[in-house]
């Protein structure tokens, strides 16, 4: 392991750091230039650590007379400590002496090696939102419309790095021969729990981005919890569906897959370049039935005038379920913005069901877990809908052997190995 990866992995964590949030960009940049296993041991260092910030940090607290130390300092104690708990191929005097090196200035030097050396005989902590690494206020939130249980479930598998999921484009291909594929590439994937169209990345091969299945459109990276969107939207051939919030394109090109790429698929988003995104995959999969059309989601119906059979509104949101994959969101979020976005989502729901046929069917859905922007949004919307009802998604996601929580309004779909928490909410048009 080469000192230069730990000082890579610093400096994506410094940047962390200052604007709470790493781009991809960033990242791709970095991974490029390094071998597998540096790579690996980088992607490990750099997420265990946001991962396990609180925890991290209420260690480091223990051994410091003052906490308040220099942010660059804070983030090389990070990576030590995360070492020196985490990654048991990291012998303890490599954690030390090369943490050390991050560090110019001689004092700082000698209080991180200072820490380092005693991190171990710190007993571990008592309460669960440290030694779960989630603020303290974000589980009180989640404690006072969820079980316990629940509550401790997803805090616990946060903590769990999630695989890469592909979908398989069953257009042309089956999950047989993409795992086929992607093993004479060096990689290792078995079969998905959940979606029927789902592989979970055991071991990469080459780059997923140089790997056949990407490039020649047999399958496209997808988490389960939002593969099983599009399967709760009931979708036949040469239907007429809509996409409101469709970038970056991953459901709507599963739409479009589903439906053996007949009838018309409209994807609308707010910005050109998150259009690009989705055109992009378009092609990729080399898809004809999708169309591409910029529109506000808030004030839809000033830009399309069409009725659809199915319309998706996957809205924008506070992303909470997305944790495991961003644990940065953890301590982005703040709580006022819960109801804001909830106003928001509201009405680009209500705008998207004017669209709807008689008889047609929307699918709400958010990858959060707040009750304003879940359940209330749908009850604030029931309040004010006289030509709906609701449709019971229970036996359809168990059928698929999701576990969650149904309040009536929809379904809250529960973490496990390759799932995120993820709201859906299925709403027929009566009148």
């Amino acid at each position: 392991m080469t000192t230069n990866v730990r000082l890579l992995a610093y400096r994506l964590l410094r940047k962390y750091e200052k604007e709470r949030l790493i781009g991809r960009e960033d990242v791709d940049s970095v991974l490029s230039v390094l071998s597998d296993r540096d790579r690996r041991f980088l992607k490990e260092l750099v997420w265990g650590v946001m991962r396990k910030e609180e925890l991290l940090d209420w260690y480091i607290n223990q051994l410091l007379k003052k906490t308040d130390i220099p942010p660059a300092v804070r983030v090389a104690l990070r990576m030590g400590t995360y070492q020196l708990l985490f990654m048991d191929g990291v012998p303890d005097y490599a954690a030390v002496s090369e943490t050390v090196k991050l560090i110019k200035n001689e004092s700082f030097k000698k209080l991180i090696n200072a820490v380092l050396r005693r991190i171990k005989s710190v007993p571990p902590p008592s309460d669960l939102h440290v030694a779960l690494s989630h603020p303290k206020w974000i589980v009180d939130y989640w404690r006072s419309f969820l079980p316990k249980d629940v509550v401790l479930r997803i805090m616990e598998w946060n903590q769990e790095p999630l695989p890469t999921v592909l979908r398989v484009n069953s257009f042309v291909t089956t999950r047989d021969e993409v795992i086929e594929i992607l093993s004479k590439e060096g990689a290792e994937a078995v079969y998905g729990k959940h979606s029927p169209f789902s592989i979970v990345i055991k071991k990469l091969g080459v780059p997923l981005n140089n790997s056949r299945v990407i490039t020649e459109g047999f399958a496209t990276v997808q988490g389960e919890s939002s593969q099983m969107v599009p399967l709760l939207m009931d979708l036949r051939p040469n239907m007429k569906v809509l996409d409101t919030c469709s970038a970056p394109g991953g459901k709507t090109t599963f739409i479009a897959e589903l439906m053996k790429d007949s009838g018309e698929i409209l994807a609308t988003d707010v910005s050109m370049e998150r259009l690009q995104l989705v055109t992009k995959h378009v092609k990729r999969l080399k898809l004809s039935s999708v169309k591409i059309k910029l529109a506000d989601a808030e004030h839809l119906t000033e830009y399309v005038q069409d009725a659809f059979d199915r319309i998706l509104v996957d809205v924008p949101c506070s992303s909470l379920g997305t944790a495991r994959h961003h644990p940065e969101v953890l301590r982005r979020v703040k709580k006022e913005e819960f109801s804001e976005l909830s106003k928001k989502q509201l009405r680009i729901l209500s705008q998207a069901w004017k669209l709807l046929k008689k008889g047609g069917i929307l699918l709400y859905s958010t990858c959060t877990v707040t009750k304003e922007e879940n359940t209330e949004v749908i009850k604030a919307f029931a309040s004010q809908t006289p030509d709906f009802e609701v449709i019971d998604l229970r036996e359809k996601l168990e059928d698929y052997g999701v576990e969650g929580l149904w309040d009536g309004f929809g379904f809250l779909m529960l973490p496990d190995e390759t799932l995120t928490p993820f709201y859906v909410s299925a709403l027929r048009k009566t009148g």
